[in-house]
């Protein structure tokens, strides 16, 4: 289940355009490299590196929880009970069940 889950995710996923903050972190990124020692850089692209996982993780995560929410959606409209519903049908815009309304007319 875990790979068709994968699949779908992929297939549905839509790469979003944030180039001001794309533009925004590797400008920081550039200044922020020229002030840091060798040891540091590396501590630095760990960073970055640990950050776009957990987004991306992230992403994917919230995408299996909508995709179960849907399916218990489905899975609930599936069981409804529709009887309520024609209930709901039969009363008219008063909310008055048809046969008082028959019955009003004849007294």
């Amino acid at each position: 289940m875990p790979k068709r889950l994968d699949d779908l995710y992929h297939s549905f996923f839509k790469q979003q355009d944030f180039n001001e903050l794309r533009l925004s972190v590797e400008e920081n990124h550039k200044i922020l490299i020229d002030r840091l020692s060798k040891e540091d850089r590396k501590t630095v692209l760990r960073i970055i590196d640990a950050l776009g996982m957990i987004c991306n993780y992230q992403s994917k995560a919230s995408f299996i929880q909508g995709f179960g929410l849907g399916m218990e959606l489905t899975t609930e409209l599936k069981n409804y009970d529709h009887s309520l519903e024609e209930v709901l049908n039969d009363c008219g815009q008063f909310f008055m069940p048809k046969g008082e309304a028959d019955d009003e007319k004849e007294s």
